[in-house]
């Protein structure tokens, strides 16, 4: 007769997930505020319940073992489910105390947050912030983890577990100087940047790879002579040099005197939109601070997205 399995604790799970995180017993246990021995002792039970080991452990090394990576994924669901379980018993008891855990964008962070969550915080002032500034692929993942309860960066997601909800479309521009031979034109067809010299922003950025889809689409492959994560750095470049850069129509600034030319065939158009996951809760926090979002976002954009000092882009 099998011996009767005993229920697998969430303190276990938590404590695996912060294993798994660190791959390092003695710093997982002082994050998670116990005794190394306590934790060892915690994933053994676990093991032992499962049947499997989930860490290889060789020395001081120690990584995940196949049923460690499987399994990560199960326990990383199963806490955010407890975890939302237990704000919507809140709610329904009428409780308006939460958390907020955010994740945003770089440029949204400096451009557009900063009024929206004093608003935030002005109206809802028991409920805990947390902002994480991250790039669009780790906000999806941590929306999908449960890590996180919205996001605000660029379409297109990236998983199908992704929610968009666009707030604003927002075209690219061609900027130089105005003694360029494109500066008087009415519009450039980006198959025409084929071979010219541009400025882009480096690999992290989602702004980024959108515009290297749409040259695909082009038929074009520009001469990327420099890479920046600086829109300060590519406006100075294209107003000091014969290099020209593609920014968001509402980051040009007054300061350099650039020409301003549109881009046709396609038209570049980059997203902004809010982010959520579409298993997880949402969380009174997370509904509220989306209300104020759609309520505010259009009134800052004349201010926000003209500004001269926006230290990058996403």
């Amino acid at each position: 007769m099998d011996k009767p399995r005993s229920a697998i604790k969430l303190r276990q799970l938590e404590y695996f997930v912060g294993a798994a995180k660190t791959l390092n017993f003695s710093k997982a246990a002082a994050a998670l505020f116990i005794s190394q021995p306590a934790l060892s002792q915690q994933i053994a039970e676990l093991e032992a319940e499962l049947g499997a080991p989930l860490f290889h452990r060789k020395g001081r090394l120690m990584r995940l073992t196949q049923a460690g990576e499987i399994y990560r994924t199960y326990a990383v669901k199963a806490i955010a489910e407890v975890h939302a379980g237990r704000i919507a018993l809140d709610e329904l008891a009428g409780m308006t105390r939460g958390r907020l855990r955010l994740g945003v964008s770089q440029s949204l962070v400096h451009r557009l947050l900063p009024p929206i969550l004093g608003e935030f915080i002005e109206r809802y002032p028991q409920i805990e912030i947390e902002v994480v500034e991250q790039a669009p692929a780790d906000i999806e993942k941590g929306l999908a983890e449960g890590v996180l309860d919205v996001g605000l960066a660029f379409a297109p997601a990236i998983l199908d577990d992704t929610e968009l909800e666009p707030l604003l479309e927002e075209r690219l521009v061609l900027v130089m100087r105005s003694s360029e031979a494109l500066a008087g034109r009415e519009s450039v067809r980006l198959a025409e940047l084929d071979g010219k010299r541009l400025v882009r922003m480096t690999d992290n950025f989602s702004t980024r790879h959108l515009i290297d889809r749409y040259f695909i689409t082009a038929n074009a492959v520009p001469n990327f002579a420099y890479e920046t994560n600086s829109i300060e750095v590519m406006r100075g470049i294209a107003a000091m040099s014969d290099v020209m850069a593609i920014i968001p129509e509402g980051a040009v600034s007054s300061d350099y005197g650039l020409a301003v030319v549109p881009l046709t065939d396609p038209t570049p158009i980059r997203v902004t939109a809010l982010l959520w996951s579409r298993n997880s809760f949402r969380t009174y926090a997370a509904r509220s601070f989306s209300a104020i979002v759609r309520e505010r976002f259009p009134t800052l954009l004349p201010l926000s997205f003209a500004t001269a000092n926006e230290p990058a882009l996403s």
